[in-house]
């Protein structure tokens, strides 16, 4: 009090206002104000315990799915699984939600910059590439049983030649192969297999179910079987295994196709027929020829790199010649990689019954762009293909199942990164 007179005597105003009311010799501040910075503060704070959890949270939902009372079903994942990284960590929601936008507006070309992106090739990207005729279409190897100025339909794959072993390099000086080869697709025409162990002393890995390969590995008198059993620094290098190429780990039905291998494409009993000339009479519906169906295990990439033991090996080629497969098993390996299958160097594909975009024509293929966007976006370079085109079908039964476009196509892309 004496602090106050003090101030009043010598002409200081004594302060009215209600904010500035003393309460044991300290102003006394509003009650709004002070509330006001309670608020704030266990605001800041409610925030701060909710980043905490909401990290911990997100670091949960990347190894295993969310757990929720109404839409727990969601998680299920007998059909559509997942997508995960190569360590089998759940992607993110965020990164989830990218994957699905760059395959869904690939798929229907809806606001993508290149609808061709599926048959935009760079031929730059590999500086000298092959057929591996000139290494296996000669004298020195007649098992393909043509004459060697030709071998149609033995090479059909280019690969390469940039990030490969020097030809004729032997492993027999090294611990282990210079290159490791996955070929998903062999019928009993193994040759491209066979020259890339003859050749570039590559490990190789075949696989095909079908019972005509079957037959050709258990045969001793067939020449492309007697040029492995013959050769004892090749038949230390190749290796074939009776399982295929699948989307799933399992047994799945696969069926008669032509060549007497099998395929995923189902044919319908019956097909109608309104070639008759006379237009009062009805169509007629005629039986198409039954295919046969195989029960047959197929195994995804992961399940076999797992099972081979090759998890941290790259693959150096991996080629897929599976008669319409491909589409679940690349699919497969996007989704379980992340996207991204860093661990592969070069592929090699047959597309099969795929279909042109009717807006954008030849060249323009959503089954084959949304599979492609996703290896360029990885690194991988379209470096050679058969055409842009591709070459379409000529059998009857497409045209009866309304498949009026059917198209094939051989592609091979490179990754250097």
């Amino acid at each position: 009090m004496r602090r106050r007179q003090l101030r009043t005597e010598v002409g200081h105003p004594t302060p009215t206002n209600d904010n500035y009311l003393e309460t044991k010799g300290r102003p006394k501040r509003n009650p709004i104000v002070l509330w006001g910075s309670i608020i704030l503060n266990v605001l800041f704070l409610l925030h701060v315990i909710y980043r905490r959890y909401s990290s911990k949270n997100n670091q949960n939902l990347r190894t295993q799915p969310r757990k929720t009372t109404r839409l727990s079903h969601l998680n299920d994942e007998s059909v559509v699984p997942i997508p995960r990284d190569s360590k089998d960590n759940i992607l993110s929601l965020e990164e989830r939600l990218r994957y699905l936008e760059m395959k869904f507006a690939t798929r229907v070309s809806f606001g993508t910059k290149d609808p061709f992106v599926g048959s935009s090739d760079n031929p730059k990207a590999c500086g000298r590439q092959s057929d591996l005729k000139e290494f296996g279409c000669t004298e020195n190897h007649p098992y393909n049983g043509y004459s060697f100025k030709d071998c149609p339909g033995f090479f059909d794959h280019h690969v390469c030649l940039d990030i490969l072993p020097p030809p004729n390099s032997s492993s027999k000086k090294k611990k282990a192969p210079p290159c490791l080869v996955y070929d998903f697709g062999v019928r009993d025409m193994p040759t491209f297999g066979l020259t890339m162990a003859q050749t570039f002393g590559c490990e190789i890995h075949a696989f095909d179910p079908s019972p005509v390969s079957v037959k050709w590995w258990n045969s001793e008198t067939h020449a492309a079987r007697a040029a492995i059993l013959n050769d004892p620094e090749v038949s230390k290098l190749y290796h074939f295994h009776t399982y295929g190429s699948g989307g799933i780990d399992g047994t799945i039905n696969l069926v008669d196709y032509d060549w007497g291998q099998v395929s995923l494409l189902r044919y319908p009993p019956y097909v109608v027929d309104c070639n008759q000339t006379d237009i009062s009479k009805p169509c007629k519906v005629n039986p198409t020829n039954q295919q046969k169906a195989y029960p047959l295990e197929v195994k995804t990439l992961n399940t076999i790199r797992k099972e081979l033991g090759h998890q941290d090996r790259i693959i150096d080629y991996l080629k897929i010649d599976v008669e319409g497969s491909e589409f679940a098993f690349l699919e497969q390996m996007l989704d379980t990689n992340g996207g991204c299958p860093a661990f592969i160097r070069q592929i090699g594909i047959e597309w099969h019954h795929f279909s042109v975009d009717s807006r954008y024509g030849e060249g323009s293929s959503g089954q084959v762009n949304a599979i492609v966007a996703l290896l360029k976006s990885c690194g991988f370079e379209l470096f050679w293909q058969w055409s842009k085109l591709g070459w379409k079908s000529g059998e009857r039964i497409f045209h009866d199942l309304e498949m009026k476009d059917v198209r094939y196509n051989l592609a091979s892309f490179i990754r250097k990164k």
